[in-house]
C-alpha cells in the first residue's frame, strides 16, 4: 500500500492536471492561424502556472544559423524586447542548441565552470533549457530560470517543459511555414503585379527603369543594375543602374565572361556572391562613394526567345543579410517576365522606327503627289517628276521619257525632260526623233518593265554613254495599269549612292508619279478636245448667224407686204417662222457665250453700275407676261444701295436668265419676288440679288446637276418650255468673272430661290 501522505497525492494530482490544462491550451494555440509572438505569450502564460520561474525566454537561430536571437523575453515577470544577437560558442543556451540535449541546473554558473563554456546573460541560479527540434533539427531553445537561491527546478518540471518545448517548436514551425507560404504568396502576388506593369508599356527605357526599380523593391536591395547585349560588340552595356551608383554605371561596357555580371551571361545560370570584397570577379573600383560597400551581389541571366538578352542584377539586401538561394529564385522568376518585356520593348521600338520610317515615306510621296497633281500641265509635271526622283537618291544626271508610237507604227521614246545631259544630244529626242527602245539600258528596261540597277556600267554592254564619268544608273519603268507608259534613268558617278531603300522608294515614287503623268497627259487630250469642240462650235454658230439674219429679214419684208398681199394663213406661217428664227438665234447665242467662256475670250467692259437700276431695266421686259399669267410681282429694292462694277450687258442678261426661269416655272397666279439689299458675309460686303418664286421646285438630285451643260428637268411643265440647258451655266460665268457668287436653295413644289452676290465697288472719298 503507497505510503504518500493523501494532501502530497492530492497537490501532485493538481499539478498533474494543471500540466494537462496547459498542454492542451498549447496544442490548441499550436493548431490555431495565429502571429508567432502570440504563441509565445500563451506558452510563457501557461508555464508560468505551472514552474516558479520568473524569468523565461526563446532564442531561435538566425537564417544562416551562426547566432541566436531573442524572439521571446520576459524577465521578473515583464515582457522585454532585447535585440541581443550571440554566437554558438558562449552560454548554456548555445550548448543546449549545439548539442540538441536538455540542461537542468541548480546553478547557472556552476554549470558553465564544470562544461568549460563562457557564461552569457545575467547570473541566473536555477536553470532549465530545452531545445526546440522541428524536422529533426533544432531551431531554437527554450529557457526558464530564477536567480532566487530557494528556487529549483525537478524531473518532474523538466518532463513538462521538454513537452512544452515539443510544442512550442511545432507551433512555431507551423507558424513559420505558414508566414513562408504567405510571403510567397505575397511574391507571387507582387511578380504578377509587376509582370502586368511590365507589359502595360512598350517604351524601351520605361520598361528598362520599371525592370531594374522593381528588382530593387522585390529583394529589398540597395542597388541594382541592368546589363544589354550589344550584339555588335558582344559586350555587355550598363543601360539601367539605380541606387547610391546612380548613372556612373550607364554606359560601361563589360566583356561577355569577365566579372560577376558577364559570369551570369556566358554560364547562363544565377552567380551568388555573398562577400563581393573576397570575390576576385568583382571590380572593386565601382565602390567609389566611401559611403556605399558592395557586400552581396545576386546576378541573374535575362533569357527571351531561347537567347540570353543580359543581364539583372541586385547589390545588397537591406536587411544587412546576403542574398539566398531563396531570393536568386525570386529574381529568376521576376527576370522571366522582365527579358519577355524588354525584348517586347525592343521589338515594338524596332517595329516602330520602321513604321515611323515609313510613315515619312508616305508623307514624302503624299507631298509629291500634291506636288505633281496641283498641276495638269505635261511639261511642268514632267520636269517636277525627274527633280523629285534626282533628289531622293542624289543623281547627278538623269531624264524622263514616255513611250511613243510614230505615224508609219515604230515605237520608241520621246523625251520629256532632262537634266545634267548635254543639251544638244537630247533636244532632237526631245521634238523630231524617237528613242529606239533596242538602244541602251533605257531601251531594256522599257522592253522588260522591270526596274534595272547597273552598280558598274563599265561592265555592262547594253549601257550607252551620254555623260561621261559616270559609274551606275538606275532605270525605272512608269507603268500605268500594268503597261509601261515611260521610264525614268538616273546616273551617277558614285556606285554607292543608289542604296536598295533608294531604288525601293524611287520605284513607289514612280507608281505615285505615273498616276499624275498619265492625268497630265489625259487632260492634255482633253484639253485639245474642247480646243477642237470649242472652234467648231464658235465656227458653227457664226456660220448660222449670217443665214438666220437674212431668214428674219426676209420673214419682216413679207409681214409688212412688201411682197404683195398675204393671207391670214400666210401671216401665220410667218410667224411661225420668225418665232423659230428667233429661238434658234437664242441658241446659236448661247453656244457663242458658251464657247466664249470656255476659251477665255468673252469680253466685259466693266464700269459702275446702280444695281437697283439694273433690276428695273430687267423687269421691263416681263411686264405683258406678267400680266398675261395674273403672276403676282413683288419688288424690294433697298434705297441707296452702293455701286457695284460691271458690264451693264451681261449682269442685265444675268437677272433676264433668273426672272424668266422664275416665271416660266410658276403656275398661273402664282408669286415671284424680286430682291436687291447689301449683304455680309465672311467679312466681305456685297450686294444681293435675289429672285424668288413659288413655282415647281426641284429636287435634290435637280439640284446637283442644275449648272452643268445642257441638263433640264424631267419635269412636265419644264420639257412643255423650250430652251437649251445652257441660260444657267452661262449665268453663273457671268457672275463669277464679276467676282461674285450665285446659289441655289429649292424644294419640289414649293419654289425655288436663286441668289447673286455681287461684291460692291469702293469709291474713293473726296479729297
Amino acid at each position: 500500500m503507497d505510503d504518500t501522505p493523501l494532501p502530497a497525492v492530492k497537490a501532485h494530482l493538481q499539478r498533474h492536471e494543471r500540466e494537462l490544462q496547459a498542454l492542451h491550451w498549447i496544442v490548441q494555440a499550436a493548431n490555431f492561424t495565429m502571429p508567432v509572438d502570440d504563441i509565445m505569450e500563451l506558452i510563457y502564460t501557461q508555464i508560468e502556472r505551472t514552474l516558479n520561474a520568473p524569468n523565461f525566454y526563446i532564442a531561435l537561430t538566425t537564417p544562416d544559423r551562426d547566432a541566436l536571437t531573442y524572439a521571446f523575453y520576459v524577465e521578473d515577470g515583464e515582457r522585454l524586447y532585447p535585440d541581443t544577437r550571440w554566437t554558438l560558442n558562449t552560454g548554456l543556451t548555445s550548448q543546449v542548441m549545439a548539442t540538441g540535449a536538455v540542461i537542468r541546473t541548480e546553478d547557472y554558473l556552476k554549470e558553465c565552470a564544470a562544461r568549460g563554456i563562457e557564461p552569457s546573460g545575467k547570473p541566473d541560479r536555477a536553470w532549465l533549457g530545452a531545445p526546440l527540434m522541428a524536422s529533426d533539427q533544432t531551431i531554437g531553445v527554450m529557457v526558464a530560470c530564477s536567480q532566487k537561491p530557494n528556487v529549483r527546478f525537478s524531473p518532474e518540471d523538466e518532463r513538462f517543459f521538454v513537452a512544452v518545448a515539443a510544442f512550442t517548436a511545432s507551433a512555431i514551425e507551423r507558424r513559420r511555414l505558414q508566414e513562408h507560404l504567405e510571403a510567397h504568396a505575397q511574391q507571387l502576388n507582387t511578380l504578377n503585379e509587376i509582370g502586368r506593369l511590365l507589359a502595360s508599356s512598350l517604351d524601351i527605357h520605361e520598361v528598362l527603369d520599371l525592370v531594374v526599380r522593381n528588382a530593387v523593391k522585390l529583394l529589398g536591395a540597395e542597388a541594382g543594375s541592368l546589363l544589354l547585349l550589344d550584339e555588335d560588340s558582344g559586350d555587355l552595356i550598363f543601360r539601367i543602374s539605380c541606387g547610391p551608383l546612380g548613372n556612373e554605371l550607364v554606359g560601361r561596357k563589360v566583356p561577355a565572361g569577365k566579372g560577376i555580371a558577364g559570369a551570369a551571361f556566358s554560364e547562363n545560370r544565377p552567380i551568388l556572391i555573398t562577400d563581393a570584397q573576397r570575390d576576385q570577379r568583382w571590380y572593386a573600383g565601382v565602390d567609389r562613394s566611401g559611403d556605399f560597400v558592395t557586400r552581396s551581389i545576386l546576378a541573374i541571366p535575362l533569357n527571351a526567345r531561347g537567347s540570353t538578352i543580359g543581364v539583372l542584377e541586385v547589390i545588397n539586401a537591406k536587411d544587412g543579410h546576403p542574398f539566398n538561394q531563396r531570393d536568386a529564385d525570386l529574381l529568376l522568376a521576376f527576370g522571366a517576365q522582365a527579358a519577355i518585356a524588354i525584348e517586347n520593348a525592343r521589338l515594338f521600338t524596332m517595329t516602330d522606327q520602321a513604321l515611323q520610317a515609313r510613315v515619312e515615306e508616305l508623307t514624302t510621296l503624299q507631298h509629291i503627289d500634291r506636288m505633281l497633281n496641283a498641276s495638269l500641265d505635261y511639261a511642268e509635271v514632267m520636269a517636277l517628276t525627274l527633280e523629285w526622283a534626282t533628289r531622293i537618291t542624289g543623281a547627278t544626271v538623269g531624264m524622263i521619257a514616255a513611250l511613243h508610237e510614230s505615224e508609219d507604227g515604230t515605237r520608241g521614246l520621246r523625251v520629256l525632260a532632262h537634266r545634267g545631259y548635254p543639251p544638244d544630244v537630247m533636244a532632237p529626242y526631245m521634238e523630231q526623233k524617237l528613242w529606239p527602245l533596242e538602244r541602251g539600258l533605257v531601251g531594256f528596261t522599257v522592253r522588260a518593265g522591270q526596274t534595272l540597277l547597273i552598280p558598274d556600267v563599265g561592265a555592262d554592254t547594253r549601257y550607252e554613254a551620254v555623260t561621261p564619268d559616270m559609274q551606275a544608273q538606275l532605270t525605272i519603268p512608269i507603268q500605268r495599269e500594268n503597261r509601261v507608259i515611260g521610264v525614268i534613268a538616273l546616273e551617277t558617278a558614285d556606285r554607292a549612292l543608289f542604296s536598295p531603300q533608294a531604288v525601293d522608294f524611287v520605284s513607289r515614287f514612280a507608281e505615285h508619279a505615273a498616276i499624275a503623268i498619265d492625268n497630265a497627259r489625259l487632260f492634255q487630250q482633253v484639253q485639245r478636245a474642247n480646243e477642237a469642240k470649242t472652234e467648231f462650235v464658235s465656227f458653227v454658230s457664226h456660220e448660222l448667224k449670217q443665214p438666220m439674219t437674212s431668214m428674219k429679214g426676209y420673214t419682216d419684208l413679207l409681214s409688212k407686204g412688201l411682197a404683195g398681199p398675204m393671207t391670214e394663213q400666210q401671216q401665220a406661217f410667218i410667224g411661225i417662222i420668225r418665232s423659230n428664227i428667233q429661238h434658234m438665234d437664242r441658241l446659236v447665242q448661247d453656244l457663242l457665250d458658251v464657247s466664249r467662256i470656255e476659251s477665255g475670250r468673252l469680253q466685259l467692259e466693266l464700269r459702275p453700275l446702280q444695281p437697283g437700276e439694273l433690276v428695273r431695266e430687267a423687269l421691263q421686259s416681263f411686264e405683258h407676261i406678267l400680266a398675261e399669267r395674273r403672276q403676282i410681282l413683288t419688288v424690294e429694292i433697298e434705297a441707296n444701295l452702293p455701286l457695284v462694277t460691271g458690264d451693264r450687258v451681261r449682269l442685265n442678261q444675268v437677272l433676264i436668265n433668273l426672272l424668266s426661269n422664275a416665271i416660266k416655272y410658276t403656275p398661273e397666279e402664282g408669286r415671284v419676288t424680286v430682291l436687291a439689299n447689301r449683304w455680309s458675309a465672311n467679312g466681305n460686303s456685297y450686294v444681293r440679288w435675289q429672285v424668288q418664286d413659288s413655282g415647281i421646285g426641284m429636287t435634290p438630285e435637280e439640284l446637283e446637276k442644275l449648272f452643268t451643260k445642257y441638263f433640264r428637268s424631267s419635269h412636265p411643265l419644264v420639257r412643255s418650255v423650250r430652251g437649251t440647258g445652257l441660260g444657267l451655266v452661262i449665268t453663273r460665268s457671268i457672275v463669277e468673272l464679276h467676282g461674285g457668287q450665285i446659289s441655289v436653295t429649292s424644294e419640289a413644289g414649293k419654289g425655288s430661290t436663286f441668289t447673286v452676290l455681287l461684291p460692291i465697288k469702293e469709291v474713293a472719298a473726296d479729297a
